[in-house]
């Protein structure tokens, strides 16, 4: 059964150095962006509210027009010419004669930069107002005389066509922009430790506990260099754990064949009994066992083998089931398999040590009259990736329900469901599912109908 670990949430201690950075960052961003939009949304206002240069120089123009017919002193004549101007800008025209009294002072040519009249009409040099509804009346001097062309801009000259769209931009876009940068620089300032730390994850989830954290990030008075710190002392103290449980299993290994093997050759040398066969007996037990836990241990540890064969799952069947049947002198095996079934990518060893070890379990477990049932089947899994389905169904006492999982731990036994007199450990299951995963296949258990167990094993074609 898998076990369980359970995280418990801490009072972590506050760090001031990743916050500090954030809180600075945040910070800095919102006063530059602030400004950003001020400066910009300015700037863009005052070039927006100018009047074009072409429609400058029309008004102009149309005073120099002026101009020609005041010297002419032709009045009617430029009566007409302002009703035409009128009609042609859809516009109020007038001419006028400005003349300031100052009763008190006189205007400080410095302050209105060179202005010499402050009555009606705006200079054409000057910024329109966008936000005002209606247009401003333009003051234009009439060229050698003291006249002055008076117009209401008219809506076609009127400046600011595309503020509106480039104010919204401005207030909209820069502001996601900059927010956007902000987002991408803290989420690189955050990731990059994490993808550190996740890639000495993977190095350690396959065995390899040489992991090279950043010196920048070992060093780093943050959280991130906190962790990265910890980190490195957890593969390390896990790397020495393992390699004292890999020591300890080679030191049983020597400690236990050595009297195993001089016992047996005493066995050899001396005449047989029924006590010596009993005592080579549980000493084959003991050597077995002792191979099992190695091998187990040696799955558990070890990295996945290298997966490059290629295995005709029919053949391997079929010779397994043939030994099986000379070796427990029965021929109730039945085989429902294709004619062929190749899988790539394997290992010939691990799928053919699993299926041996639970076709023997249940010839063990599976009284004479009964058959054994071996069954294979091409399915597609949720992903659509295609895989091999094979089940081997016996009819013996079975195992109940809530030992289903359980077999599959070492040294797991159920003895009621089982027959006491068969030798075992309660390593074969374990070391089954050890081999099947170690080709990326998968195994589990269920009740047989009436009675007994039922293998499924599922293997990848590729």
């Amino acid at each position: 059964m898998d076990k369980v670990i359970t995280l418990n949430q801490t009072n972590i201690p506050f760090r001031s150095g990743l916050f500090s950075r954030l809180y600075l960052t945040l910070t800095l961003a919102s006063i530059v962006l602030i400004w950003l939009v001020s400066i910009v949304g300015n700037y863009t206002e005052e070039k927006q509210s100018l009047i074009s240069k072409e429609h400058r120089n029309t008004l102009l123009n149309y005073a120099l027009e002026a101009s020609d017919l005041i010297d002419k002193n032709n009045i009617d004549q430029l009566k007409k010419w302002t009703e035409n101007l009128k009609r042609k800008e859809d516009t109020w025209v007038a001419i006028l004669k400005t003349e300031p009294k100052w009763l008190v002072g006189n205007i400080d040519t410095d302050i209105f930069q060179g202005i010499s009249d402050l009555t009606i009409g705006r200079d054409i040099n000057y910024p329109i107002h966008l936000n005002f509804s209606y247009n401003p009346v333009m003051k234009i001097p009439i060229p050698d005389s003291q006249y002055n062309l008076m117009i209401q801009l008219p809506q076609h000259m009127r400046p600011g066509a595309y503020w509106h769209v480039l104010n919204t931009t401005i207030r909209l876009g820069f502001p996601i922009i900059l927010i956007a940068i902000i987002c991408f620089i803290i989420y690189r300032h955050i990731i990059n430790p994490l993808k550190i730390i996740q890639n000495a994850t993977q190095k350690i989830t396959q065995g390899s506990f040489d992991i090279d954290i950043d010196e920048s990030l070992l060093y780093r008075s943050d959280e991130f260099g906190d962790l990265s710190r910890s980190f490195g002392t957890m593969a390390t103290r896990i790397e020495v754990l393992i390699n004292r449980q890999r020591q300890l299993i080679q030191d049983i290994s020597h400690e236990l064949r050595t009297p195993i093997t001089r016992i047996k050759l005493i066995l050899d040398s001396e005449i047989k009994t029924d006590i010596s066969h009993r005592v080579e007996q549980e000493i084959d037990g003991m050597q077995r066992l002792l191979e099992d836990t190695l091998t187990l241990s040696w799955l558990n540890n070890e990295k996945t083998k290298v997966l490059k064969e290629s295995i005709d799952l029919t053949l391997l069947l079929d010779s397994i089931c043939e030994d099986a049947r000379f070796e427990f002198s029965r021929d109730d095996i039945v085989l429902n398999i294709p004619d062929s079934c190749i899988i790539h990518n394997s290992n010939h060893r691990s799928v053919g040590q699993a299926f041996e070890n639970i076709v023997r379990n249940a010839l063990k477990y599976t009284n004479q009259g009964t058959q054994i049932v071996i069954s294979m089947s091409a399915e597609r899994s949720s992903d659509k990736s295609k895989y091999v389905n094979i089940s081997i169904c016996d009819h013996g006492f079975g195992v109940e329900e809530q030992y289903l999982e359980e077999i599959f731990e070492p040294f797991f036994q159920v003895d009621s469901a089982r027959d006491k007199s068969q030798s075992g450990f309660g390593l074969g299951l374990a070391l089954t599912k050890r081999q099947i995963e170690a080709v990326r296949g998968s195994i589990y258990a269920r009740k047989n109908t009436p009675s007994g167990l039922c293998f499924i094993i599922n293997l990848p074609y590729q």
